[in-house]
């Protein structure tokens, strides 16, 4: 696991759930921020204190008298989940008895922050397609931390964090986020259900992030796939300290959560949350097992069950004269129901015409790239979302667009930056 480095910030936090400074500096457990309700030399005395890892008291404060706090983890992904737990070196206690989740179950424990030192900081992840002796011989693709399914003997393996900072001696206390600096394997929301503002840690504020588009966006070079099933697992984050292809195929969806170290110093970030006393924490993982890169069976669908898409200028998506080969730049044409506009949908959000997929020439992210048709592989160029009327390319973050706004026979299609009020961006299932 990567060493977790990262100054504290001395930002004025909102009351209720906040965005300022961070909790955890995307794993760095700093505590949160001391400004609040605070004077500025005191805010610099807890911040240093915060950095040696001893406890910020707050006098009088409504969570001081608050333990035993409860996490809920649900288990929103198609396969099922171990979930692990980190504790920072600063006395937190280590967590035990931690609960495997199959598809749509939830499980709720205890945070063990009663008695020394009062509190409780660390970090929990889902575990993937583990197996093994479950007590002593357990193994996981994604997220070991151990021999042991219901514990952790050491830190993961790079993952998807949710992250928190449970003191019944801060008044802001629970603080939380998501991490996505070490990796991106499952997507993580964060909800407090006595917060006062309705935004989930984790969640996305552009497009959705439920269902492994971000894990599909992923850059190919990062990537880590099963090698018995081929599909995607994870995302490794090469520099977890700056900006990168990583960070910039991640941005495009806006998930509230850490994506480099420094996340938390970007104007207008949402990276951190916190709730003053509230007791109960709802962790959700969801998405997971993005495509795979290798060639899936390529049949044709003779089901008759497919759709054209129809949009603008009430023309449809088409293979110029049906020929279904490599490379061939998809175009607008009147719609006429042959084979060339007959899409059905294929695995992981691909959409199949002529035993081929529609997708993004070299798996481009600027604007103006062709979209085309290529050989199945359920890679990142070939996953198509879709959302508000919209065709969203999510490893681009762009969406499928006629150039020009030509509205001729023939007009090429391409991505551009996602626009829902451009007609020439609209499509529709037509049957």
């Amino acid at each position: 696991m990567a060493v977790r480095t990262g100054s504290s910030s001395t930002r004025g936090m909102r009351a209720g759930v906040s965005g300022g400074g961070p909790a955890t500096d995307g794993g760095v457990d700093r505590g949160p921020d001391p400004t609040r309700g605070a004077g500025r030399g005191a805010a610099l005395l807890a911040v240093a204190l915060l950095a040696l890892g001893l406890t910020v008291g707050v006098p009088d404060s409504p969570a001081n008298a608050a333990t035993g706090e409860r996490v809920t983890f649900v288990n929103g992904t198609a396969e099922t989940l171990w979930v692990g737990a980190g504790e920072s070196a600063d006395g937190s206690r280590p967590i035990t008895g931690l609960p495997t989740l199959r598809p749509g179950e939830s499980r709720t424990i205890v945070i063990p922050n009663d008695g020394a030192p009062g509190h409780w900081r660390g970090r929990f992840f889902a575990r993937q397609r583990c197996g093994g002796d479950p007590n002593g011989g357990f193994r996981c693709l994604v997220g070991d931390c151990g021999a042991f399914a219901d514990r952790c003997e050491r830190g993961a393996e790079p993952v998807s964090l949710a992250e928190f900072n449970f003191d019944r001696n801060n008044g802001g206390a629970p603080w939380y986020n998501v991490s996505y600096v070490d990796a991106l394997s499952t997507t993580i929301t964060i909800d407090v259900p006595g917060a006062p503002r309705p935004e989930k840690a984790g969640s996305c504020a552009r497009w959705d992030c439920s269902g492994g588009q971000m894990l599909a966006a992923c850059p190919e070079a990062h990537a880590v796939r099963d090698p018995a099933k081929g599909d995607r697992v994870n995302c490794v984050n090469p520099n977890r300290d700056a900006e990168s292809a990583y960070t910039a195929a991640l941005l495009p969806f806006g998930p509230r959560a850490y994506l480099w170290s420094t996340h938390d110093r970007v104007a207008g970030n949402e990276t951190v949350y916190n709730c003053p006393g509230c007791d109960e924490v709802v962790v959700t993982f969801r998405g997971g097992g993005a495509p795979s890169a290798t060639p899936v069976k390529r049949t044709a669908d003779r089901s008759g069950s497919g759709f054209a898409l129809r949009g603008y200028a009430d023309k449809c998506v088409d293979v110029p004269d049906g020929k279904s080969a490599d490379g061939v730049r998809l175009q607008l044409w009147r719609c006429n129901g042959t084979p060339a506009q007959h899409f059905t949908r294929g695995p992981g959000g691909t959409l199949k015409v002529l035993d081929k997929c529609m997708d993004v020439a070299w798996a481009s992210r600027d604007n103006a790239a062709k979209v085309q048709l290529a050989w199945c592989t359920g890679g990142p160029a070939q996953v198509w979302v879709a959302e508000r009327g919209l065709l969203r390319n999510p490893n681009s973050g762009k969406c499928l667009d006629v150039r020009d706004w030509n509205s001729d026979d023939g007009a090429p299609l391409q991505i551009w930056e996602c626009a829902a009020s451009q007609s020439n961006q609209k499509w529709r299932e037509a049957r």
